[in-house]
């Protein structure tokens, strides 16, 4: 099975934006690692493409998942220093992307409108950063992959 790709954010995915201050660091996690063990999200890989990525590595990122997901967190998106454009979440997964023309399933789940262009958003699961990931927002994603809801 070819894999499905999920572009993920952590700030106002895996917490609500400002946890650090109030609440629980990476308190979605089980949530969306409980969508992963699903037999039907067996194909799924995550890209990180949260800007952590600029100060942690890999290792460091994979670290926040329990021990049976960390090996399906395969990479992280490139940082572009030199665009200096709009939408720049967007334009740091299309070079992914262009990196790996096998995949053909994927989606970014991120709580950042602005990083993506309105023709984008086919392609994007947008959580609400005050709240960070819900069930709903699961479902979505499903659907966005192709994955049929439970």
């Amino acid at each position: 099975m070819t894999p499905a790709i999920l572009f993920l954010d952590f700030d106002g995915v895996l917490h609500p934006v400002g946890v650090h201050a109030s609440g629980v660091p990476f308190g979605k996690v089980p949530l969306l690692e409980a969508m992963l063990r699903e037999p039907r999200c067996a194909a799924v890989r995550i890209v990180v493409s949260s800007t952590w990525r600029e100060a942690y590595s890999l290792t460091r990122l994979r670290s926040v998942f329990a021990p049976d997901i960390r090996a399906r967190v395969i990479d992280i998106t490139p940082t572009l220093d030199d665009y200096d454009g709009p939408h720049a979440r967007c334009f740091e997964i299309k070079a992914w992307l262009a990196l790996h023309p096998e995949v053909e399933r994927f989606v970014a789940l991120d709580d950042m409108v602005s990083g993506f262009p309105p023709d984008w958003h086919r392609n994007v699961v947008f959580t609400d950063g005050s709240a960070g990931l819900r069930e709903t927002d699961l479902d979505a994603v499903r659907k966005a992959l192709g994955i049929a809801a439970r």
